[in-house]
């Protein structure tokens, strides 16, 4: 008889790396159900974490914000210090300058956006195009631009008005049916009483 040689072999290798499962973990591939309170619980904390997030985002930029502007003031106070006196006058004299013809501007800004919504208003066009034409700077430009936009309309509406008004025409064209199948010339023909 033949003699096998036996190898030796580890078991445990086969065995389950889990032996105990835990019952309470969810399996991945399973659904999970959540009810009312539980669902609006996770969605609360997510949404807090969204903001949180949002948060010192905008806390950051507001702080490299005030950050420059310290370094700028420091800049602007070391250049006035190594100034002269008539040169620190005419420094604050520029700056008051620049402040005034910002002021003028963001003025005169929201002066021709009221003076264009206004225009549009009197030419029965809708107000909230006035941020579109305030883009043209010029107010003699904002006004073409309305006329033109106003007689175009107005071009189109009718166009459209006297499509619809118009309709087909009506046919002069006599009937399909010949006097042997009028239908109405065979019922009176039946009534009439032959002459004599």
């Amino acid at each position: 008889m033949i003699e096998l040689k036996k190898l030796p072999m580890n078991l445990q290798f086969f065995a389950d790396p889990n032996p105990d499962p835990d019952p309470e973990d969810p399996k991945e591939d399973e659904p999970v159900t959540l009810t009312q309170k539980e669902l609006q619980s996770k969605l609360d904390s997510e949404a807090d974490k969204r903001a949180a997030k949002a948060v010192e985002t905008a806390k950051a930029k507001w702080e490299a914000d005030k950050k420059q502007a310290l370094e700028d003031a420091k800049n602007e106070g070391a250049k006035l210090a190594k100034m002269s006196a008539a040169e620190k006058a005419d420094a604050e004299m520029q700056a008051r300058v620049e402040e005034i013809e910002k002021r003028e501007a963001a003025l005169k800004q929201s002066e021709l956006k009221a003076a264009t919504k206004a225009l549009l208003q009197d030419n029965g066009l809708p107000a909230d195009m006035s941020d579109t034409l305030i883009g043209l700077g010029d107010a003699e430009a904002i006004k073409n631009a309305v006329t033109a936009l106003k007689g175009s309309l107005d071009t189109r509406v009718n166009e459209k008005v006297e499509k619809l008004a118009t309709g087909t025409k009506p046919s002069n064209s006599s009937s399909n049916l010949s006097s042997s199948n009028d239908a109405f010339d065979a019922v009176m023909a039946k009534y009439q009483k032959p002459q004599q």
